[in-house]
């Protein structure tokens, strides 16, 4: 097959990563998608981030070599702090991950250089958000608080209500504040939350959601060197593949079918661990 013409393959640590299914969808709509979600070890937040970058390896090695993906993105950010240089050497063909493109994107935008960052426990501990900050702006006055409650009740289905909005209170406090003008979304899970983020932020606050920084690279990216699908006739083929599919909610199908537009939202189960 020609190279332009295979997919491009996704990988996150549950269903949080189909947030930037969805940017790809909307940027690059003639594109195929193999998304793989490794529900059997979620949430990668948590763990050791050597564990995590094992994980992301052997995912990667299958949507190269099994699925045969023209370039892959790491739609996970706690897996991006943990294995994306590494990953990024070991293999030849495009990989891209979640930080970089919405740090850059934060110190354009914001007025006062006060930029916050909610993530989970791995990826704001790793300071790999904060570090890239800092190169943008040296100067920047940052803030950052994780946010582990969130993975949970998104993967649960719960984008909204009063447990949502009592925890979203509790974890933003602080950054508000702090009078924070600008809030990096630094988990693929947390798009799911922004109308109620924004609605606690204020309007001052600018959110940030990485998936869509992401997007504009990789069709950037993909676009010099001519990986881009050529034939653009026919209609894009997506595939939804998890490592444990009895973790995924009916509540979360329902909703996250909704929040992504498609009509259906189907998983497949194969577990490359085992």
């Amino acid at each position: 097959m020609e190279d332009s013409k295979r997919a491009i393959g996704l990988l996150d640590s549950g269903v949080g990563g189909l947030t930037v299914a969805r940017e790809i969808f909307k940027l690059l709509p003639e594109e195929d998608i193999i998304y793989y979600g490794d529900t059997l070890h979620l949430p990668y937040g948590p763990k050791d981030l050597d564990l995590v970058r094992e994980y992301v390896e052997k995912i990667i090695n299958y949507l190269i070599y099994k699925k045969k993906v023209k370039a892959v993105v790491i739609a996970c950010n706690t897996a991006t702090s943990a294995a994306l240089d590494y990953v990024q050497n070991k293999f030849e063909i495009p990989i891209f991950g979640m930080i970089k493109s919405a740090a850059a994107k934060a110190v354009k935008i914001s007025n006062r250089q006060k930029i916050a960052v909610i993530g989970t426990e791995g990826t704001v501990n790793s300071l790999a958000y904060q570090n890239a900050i800092l190169k943008f702006n040296s100067r920047a006055d940052l803030y950052a608080e994780a946010c582990p409650k969130f993975v949970e009740l998104v993967e649960e289905g719960k984008f909204d209500g009063a447990e949502v909005e009592r925890t979203a209170q509790n974890y933003l406090l602080p950054l508000k504040e702090a009078k924070v003008d600008s809030l990096i979304l630094g988990c693929t899970h947390f798009p799911y939350l922004s109308p109620l983020l924004a609605e606690i932020m204020g309007d001052d606050v600018t959110l940030i959601n990485p998936a869509h920084e992401m997007a504009v690279e990789v069709k950037d990216t993909l676009t010099k060197i001519e990986l881009l699908k050529k034939d653009i006739t026919g209609n894009a083929e997506h595939k939804f593949i998890v490592s444990d599919k009895s973790r995924i909610s009916r509540r979360f199908l329902e909703h996250g079918r909704r929040f992504l537009g498609l009509e259906v939202l189907n998983f497949k189960e194969e577990n490359i661990f085992s």
